[in-house]
């Protein structure tokens, strides 16, 4: 375990191998209770720390009960809060928030742009909205001072041409995946090929316990976005 002190109430808190990170915003202003949004807290973040009277969590992905109320996003906008004196905008579409701190440099993204795990698919997805979520990251990264990009697992990285070869190499391996997916369900040999398929797909820098499992979901969902 790992606590990092960003910025002034601004702290990522980092756990297991590989590591995953949670970023905590605390607003404390005089004559006013404390806030804390939390963005990917742990399972068990609202009985392991202290959190503020009003906490509130915010996922980059599907969202998960952690027993703290959930920050509402809409698919498609683009939410701008303040939390104390940290700006922050919110990029939601159908399976990820994407998360900037333009004062800062800052970007969680996600599942998206890790050395170390897998982007993932959202149920029921095709791989389109993960793919138009990464031709996003990029524009972020490229636009804008960069301080820190911090993925949901895995290093965190202030080298942008290092963050744009991670999404780029996200962005090949949904292509890679649709691509072969797409013809195995259209040759009916799905079934026939799905094990070569995981085999041949799974990138080689990514075969670990962790990556086999996302990737495995990856292409089952995948074939059920296809075949619905």
């Amino acid at each position: 375990m790992k606590i990092s002190q960003l910025y002034d109430q601004l702290e990522m808190y980092s756990e297991g191998d590989p590591p995953s990170h949670s970023l905590f915003v605390l607003a404390r202003l005089l004559g006013t209770p404390d806030r804390l949004l939390i963005i990917d807290p742990p399972d068990d973040a609202a009985t392991r720390f202290d959190v503020a009277e009003e906490s509130a969590a915010l996922f980059t992905s599907a969202a998960r009960d952690v027993g703290l109320p959930l920050v509402q996003t809409q698919p498609g906008g683009i939410a701008h809060i303040n939390v104390g004196r940290h700006l922050l905008d919110i990029y939601s579409q159908q399976h990820a928030n994407l998360i900037c701190f333009p004062a800062m440099g800052i970007i969680c993204g996600g599942s998206f742009g890790s050395d170390l795990a897998l982007p993932e698919l959202g149920e029921d997805s095709n791989g389109e909205d993960e793919i138009e979520s990464l031709r996003l990251l990029a524009r972020l990264v490229k636009g804008r001072r960069l301080q820190l990009y911090i993925p949901r697992t895995g290093s965190v990285s202030s080298d942008k041409v290092e963050v744009m070869g991670r999404l780029a190499a996200d962005v090949s391996y949904f292509h890679g995946l649709r691509r072969t997916v797409s013809q195995a369900v259209a040759e009916n040999k799905f079934w026939s090929q799905s094990e070569q398929i995981t085999e041949t797909l799974l990138p080689e820098n990514r075969r670990t316990p962790p990556a086999l499992t996302t990737h495995r979901q990856n292409v089952e969902r995948l074939y059920n976005a296809m075949v619905a």
